[in-house]
């Protein structure tokens, strides 16, 4: 165990749920540290969460416990699931949260032991009396088994593929980050499988050629739209030194294609 354990949740910090939940763990696990991923992932917006996930928990060590909580059907029969994928343990509701993470090799456990809960399990603030809790316990070296019953059912998210159709790679905006910044579905795997090295691509975002791919923002003419591959490896649309959101007026979902110039 790497004694560390992180936190991802739409919780925000003005209220003191995070806060909270830190103390619970604090209380079980005195000695673990806890690096908070981020705390304002959008009200109730797994896709989101998952996001975070998948290109945060590679850089900590083997053995950290990632707690993730955004959790629309708090309180409902919904399955609370403690999972170990790629040697890093993951706490969460089984709502899709985990489907960027999980793999054909990951174990997946049901949280049926109540022993590992908080006494008094409240309907509403399953991050304090369950997932902080289990967290604490993991990060001490209690082996999943002991906590609940292996499944083979998780809840995973319909994420948006790529398509591929004579020459043209087509995806689309997943997500926008705080500097409307805009995250597509396109890997930069995709582009290395689908074009030759020496390619000159055309970008079109919503119809509307972008310039790029640069290899990093300040390539691009200010206040103008442009992509690059960013720092997880997928195609980002951006607004050097403005927001691409905004100046493009763009939204999750927009289509983006890429073809070869001829």
């Amino acid at each position: 165990m790497s004694g560390l354990i992180s936190l991802t949740t739409d919780f925000g910090t003005i209220d003191p749920f995070v806060g909270i939940m830190k103390a619970v763990i604090l209380g079980i696990s005195p000695k673990t540290r806890i690096v908070d991923l981020s705390h304002e992932i959008e009200a109730q917006n797994i896709l989101q969460a998952a996001r975070v996930l998948s290109a945060s928990a590679q850089w900590f060590p083997k053995g950290s416990v990632h707690l993730a909580v955004v959790d629309p059907g708090v309180g409902s029969n919904r399955r609370a699931l403690a999972v170990k994928s790629d040697g890093h343990f993951f706490v969460a509701p089984d709502n899709g949260i985990l489907s960027t993470v999980l793999n054909e090799k990951s174990k997946i456990y049901a949280l049926d032991k109540p022993k590992y809960f908080m006494k008094n399990v409240s309907g509403t603030f399953h991050g304090r009396d369950v997932f902080a809790p289990v967290s604490a316990w993991i990060a001490k070296g209690t082996p999943l088994p002991m906590m609940g019953t292996q499944i083979y059912d998780p809840i995973l998210l319909d994420i948006p593929k790529i398509k591929t159709d004579k020459g043209q790679l087509t995806g689309e905006v997943i997500a926008i980050d705080r500097f409307g910044n805009l995250a597509t579905n396109i890997l930069q795997n995709d582009i290395v499988k689908n074009f030759p090295p020496s390619s000159e691509l055309i970008v079109r975002i919503g119809g509307k050629k972008i310039a790029g791919p640069f290899s990093c923002y300040n390539e691009a003419r200010p206040n103008t739209g442009a992509c690059l591959i960013n720092s997880t490896s997928v195609l980002e649309i951006f607004c050097n030194r403005g927001n691409a959101e905004k100046k493009l007026k763009l939204k999750v979902g927009t289509t983006v294609t890429l073809t070869e110039k001829h």
